[in-house]
């Protein structure tokens, strides 16, 4: 069952393993982040999930926004685009999250890893 979230900086929509981020805004600080993830927390209560960030343009993200993860909780991180620049900066933030992290063209591949990744965790 999906619930959908509206955030300032974008929609999310949360399944049972995993969310989906429509990222709409330009760029993601510290801030931010423990905004977006606020939602993700409260939907997610001490369960493990996964993180699907949709991006269809290129988007700074502050290298502070991967402080505000509990990695107790979540456990993947999927960049999913079809953009070489998101590609770009996907591999350049792997870095910054431990867990599990990939990039995929399509939300469907992420959503099949995800189910994975959570099961596995």
């Amino acid at each position: 069952m999906k619930k959908s979230y509206n955030t300032p900086y974008g929609l999310m929509e949360c399944y049972e393993n995993y969310l989906v981020f429509h990222l709409a805004s330009d760029g993601v600080t510290g801030e931010a982040s423990k905004e977006i993830l606020s939602f993700a927390m409260k939907h997610y209560v001490n369960r493990k999930y996964v993180f699907i960030a949709s991006r269809k343009f290129a988007s700074p993200i502050s290298p502070s926004a991967y402080k505000a993860i509990n990695p107790k909780y979540m456990v993947g991180l999927a960049i999913v685009s079809e953009s070489d620049a998101v590609k770009k900066e996907a591999y350049n933030e792997q870095g910054l999250f431990n867990g599990a992290f990939s990039y995929f063209k399509t939300i469907a591949e992420a959503e099949d890893w995800a189910n994975t990744v959570v099961r596995k965790s």
